[in-house]
């Protein structure tokens, strides 16, 4: 189960339910049975807690930090986890121990920093909870807190602040010392695949000239919308389309179980696993967001393809995309006319593509150019 908040029943009940289903080690970590990695060096202690890119964003800053302190033992403790992302990110990677965490009970939180005794604690994508807050504030464990929206309470044993954005800065400029508040930066951006060879669109429509289309963050009914809309659409006559999102339909075919054979114009396929991102972001004629995490946002930006997206998404850098750069559109024939219309103008389409791409290596040379500052911090912890 995900309970990790403060209560004692149903912390209690969550983890006899993860026991009862062989998640023995969900269980115990849920109440502060950690162990660290290795017998020497200091501790980081990083909490991931649910999100995926999050845990992406562990990993990496780990590898870095490998590297620039040999003496520091990492770890990394989370709420959700994702198997395939651990096992292909965090192959020879030394250092670095991860698995469930702890819940925000008194008893769980002293229990763990009882056995971490980290030097620092690192945030990704929120602020810790309130019973971890105050053990922090009583051991003076110093906070460094990264990509996380202000809560209410701020945590008082602040060393600093690493927003994702301006609006995240923003934020936290109205709730603590400014001079906590690192410059904005997004350090997802290095580790985002900016390089991929396009043939995906030749291998899996048979020609160079294949017309494909995708569409990702679909759940639930807009699934079946979506194919109706599209077998109506004068493009599914000679592309393909790509649906990506929760709920899928069993019915679907998968990309995952493509065998390297053209298909027939009109095929819909499932976007079934985030591997195959990159060579989409590449080889789509435009994507369409209806709902997407940061890193997927970055991905279809380095991609340097048309990208609309929904009302409800949130843009990465949307201050320094130009007007009119990203379309924002609601439902699928409008999307889908949008789509014939870049088809029909070549020189919109590059242009808007070109924009979204701009932003993307904007925002990794800026990373480049704050990660040997983070590393220092580190090296001087």
């Amino acid at each position: 189960m995900s309970y990790y908040e403060n209560g004692l029943l149903r912390g209690r009940w969550a983890s006899w339910q993860d026991a009862r289903a062989g998640r023995r080690g969900q269980a115990n970590a849920r109440w502060g049975w950690i162990k660290a990695p290795g017998e020497r060096g200091p501790i980081l202690w990083m909490q991931s807690f649910s999100d995926p890119d999050n845990q992406r964003l562990g990993i990496e800053l780990a590898r870095a930090m490998a590297e620039k302190r040999r003496d520091l033992r990492m770890v990394m403790t989370f709420e959700t986890e994702y198997p395939q992302l651990l096992q292909q990110h965090t192959e020879s990677l030394e250092r670095l121990g991860y698995g469930f965490g702890p819940c925000d009970h008194a008893q769980a939180v002293e229990r763990t920093l009882d056995k971490l005794k980290p030097l620092r604690y690192l945030a990704l994508g929120r602020v810790p909870r309130k019973g971890l807050q105050a053990a922090l504030e009583r051991r003076q464990i110093p906070s460094v807190l990264m990509a996380a929206d202000p809560q209410n309470p701020v945590p008082t044993m602040l060393e600093a602040v690493y927003p994702r954005d301006l609006q995240q800065a923003e934020q936290w400029q109205k709730k603590v010392s400014g001079a906590l508040v690192q410059e904005p930066v997004d350090f997802a951006t290095l580790f985002t695949i900016a390089q991929v060879d396009p043939n995906f669109r030749s291998m899996i429509s048979g020609t160079d000239e294949g017309l494909l289309w995708w569409v990702e963050g679909l759940t639930g009914k807009q699934w079946q919308e979506w194919r109706q809309a599209w077998a109506a659409s004068p493009l599914s006559r000679q592309g393909l389309l790509f649906l990506g999102g929760t709920e899928r339909p069993p019915d679907l075919p998968l990309l995952s179980k493509w065998r390297r054979q053209p298909l027939p114009a009109g095929s819909v396929l499932a976007v079934d696993e985030d591997r195959w991102y990159p060579a989409l972001a590449a080889a789509a004629q435009a994507v369409y967001l209806r709902s997407a995490a940061s890193s997927l946002q970055w991905q279809v930006y380095a991609g340097s393809r048309p990208v609309c997206v929904h009302p409800g998404v949130v843009l990465n850098a949307a201050r320094h995309l130009e007007a009119g750069a990203v379309e924002v559109l609601s439902n699928p024939g409008q999307v889908l006319q949008h789509w014939q219309d870049l088809y029909a103008d070549v020189m919109s389409a590059r242009q808007r593509g070109d924009a979204t791409r701009r932003v993307f290596w904007q925002e990794r040379r800026l990373a480049g150019e704050r990660l040997p500052e983070f590393l220092q911090r580190v090296f001087d912890w």
